[in-house]
């Protein structure tokens, strides 16, 4: 065989099912609902003594249930309570779980990340200095988004999970009023994924949603902001 039919015979893919896309898809928005919130929370936790952090605001702007009692009750189950359907623990344990079945698509050392990150947080739970193991658990995030990239062969389903990145990313950013220019960014790095995926997805309403950030402070009204998120969570027909 030569050269061209080994390139070919390498670059075959098998399609994906409809069960291993949503699992891309969400694969990537909760690894990136980990890295982005943990984030934010890091800064929050370490210096909860004396702040009035305002996580009433911070629910409400997430759109996820506050029954917490005190900024004390906050940081502990929205870091660690595993039965909070909301809390970072329990994104990083819906992460494991697509990330597990899709083990021969993404691979073992991808895999291995995303677990290396829920034992992290384990640790965190259970230390007397949760913040540097916070940090682990980032790092290990990270890893992982580098390895899917650099070694999950299959186009599609690399991309499919960068997509699962963007639209967490701006959900995220829009909801907490991040720099304009940060979402339209993020806009493009979605639409760059979306070109190389073969994923059926309303690439009009992400011209939408870029068109409408480009309006002068347009995401700071709600009811723009509102319309926002509706097309994002719209724009995958699998999600």
């Amino acid at each position: 065989m030569d050269f061209e039919g080994q390139m070919t015979q390498c670059t075959a893919q098998r399609a994906l099912t409809l069960k291993q896309v949503d699992a891309l898809y969400w694969l990537g928005r909760y690894s990136e609902r980990v890295l982005t919130t943990l984030r934010i929370f890091m800064d929050v936790y370490d210096s909860r003594l004396d702040t009035t952090f305002d996580y009433y605001g911070y629910c409400e702007k997430l759109d996820i249930n506050n029954d917490f009692l005190s900024l004390a009750d906050f940081c502990e189950r929205y870091a660690f309570d595993d039965t909070y359907a909301s809390s970072i623990t329990a994104s990083l344990t819906y992460a494991n779980s697509n990330a597990m079945m899709l083990r021969e698509t993404i691979g073992s050392d991808a895999l291995a990340y995303i677990e290396m990150a829920q034992r992290a947080m384990l640790s965190a739970r259970v230390s007397n200095s949760p913040v540097l193991q916070f940090q682990r658990v980032i790092d290990c995030i990270m890893a992982f988004k580098g390895t899917v990239v650099d070694t999950v062969f299959d186009r599609n389903a690399r991309n499919i999970i960068l997509c699962g990145y963007g639209v967490e990313r701006l959900d995220i950013y829009l909801r907490l009023g991040v720099n304009q220019d940060r979402v339209l960014f993020e806009c493009r790095r979605l639409a760059e994924a979306l070109a190389y995926t073969d994923v059926e997805c309303d690439t009009l309403q992400l011209q939408r949603i870029t068109g409408d950030l480009c309006e002068p402070d347009s995401v700071q009204d709600s009811v723009d902001k509102i319309v926002l998120l509706q097309l994002i969570d719209e724009m995958f027909a699998f999600s």
